[in-house]
């Protein structure tokens, strides 16, 4: 009777590691035959600060990136690299007055990265950007900036005297003051709140220009697209126009002045002024 309630014991235990074992192997083919899209990355983010000390100029040339540009209470430039990896791809250099900043080329930084600047609020001299391909978003830096985009939407939510180059992407405007030149190959140009000089061409794409206070003489022209004139009620200007193939609608009762004359030229689409 012992013999038998030993044996027993040992079949229940063998069991039980059996059992054990068979969870194990049930556990481990699901980890090897069930695929996960489960990837844990750590971002990094390098962050390093400039001097604007007597600096008249600050220059980027961007080669595959998107950049966002603000305004802080530090007093140094402040430049934030949201990446993967540990190395920092804006290199360095000051020439007198100027400062440069150069992306590494595509070969040493294939993939696009993401940066944040940074501009103390009481630097009010020029900003220089250029960029291969990204997009480029400024807000409330009241600075002159130039911008050469070659692919990639432009914002621009705040600025003093602006000149604006894209080859294929939108343009968009606000809060304009002083001389604003933009052009574009491919993309539609939108400008809301502008006072003073405008000086838009498009090639391919819709101009929309809403409460535009006319502070000097202007110029829109487009091939192929639309264009769509809000002219503040402040303004004293006069209109000359001309639309090849398109339908013309201007107010009357707006620019009767014979200054600050706006050249509006559109090829193929339609004229809108009020």
């Amino acid at each position: 009777m012992k013999n038998n309630n030993i044996l027993l014991k040992i079949i229940i235990f063998g069991g039980f590691i059996l059992f054990l074992l068979l969870l194990v192997i049930i556990f481990s083919l699901v980890k090897i035959f069930i695929p996960t899209d489960k990837k844990i990355s750590k971002k990094e983010v390098i962050s390093n600060s400039y001097s604007l000390l007597d600096i008249k100029n600050v220059s980027f040339d961007f080669k595959k990136s998107n950049s966002v540009f603000k305004v802080s209470n530090n007093n140094e430039l402040i430049i934030v690299q949201n990446s993967e990896e540990e190395k920092f791809y804006l290199n360095y250099k000051q020439k007198g007055n100027n400062l440069y900043f150069e992306e590494d080329s595509y070969l040493i930084n294939p993939q696009a990265k993401k940066y944040t600047i940074y501009f103390p609020r009481n630097y009010l001299n020029k900003i220089t950007i250029i960029n291969g391909f990204g997009e480029v978003d400024v807000a409330g830096i009241a600075n002159t900036i130039l911008i050469n985009n070659n692919s990639g939407n432009i914002i621009i939510k705040e600025a003093n005297n602006i000149r604006i180059k894209d080859v294929s992407g939108n343009i968009s405007l606000k809060n304009i003051i002083g001389k604003a030149e933009a052009s574009s190959t491919t993309g539609n140009i939108t400008i809301e709140n502008i006072n003073g000089q405008l000086n838009v061409d498009s090639i391919t794409g819709n101009i929309i220009i809403n409460k535009f206070v006319v502070a000097g003489d202007s110029s829109i022209e487009n091939v192929s697209g639309n264009i769509v004139l809000k002219i503040d009620d402040k303004s004293i200007c006069n209109i000359k126009d001309y639309n090849e193939t398109g339908r013309t609608k201007i107010n009357e009762n707006i620019c009767s002045s014979n200054i600050n004359t706006i050249n509006v030229k559109n090829i193929t689409g339609i004229i809108d002024i009020y």
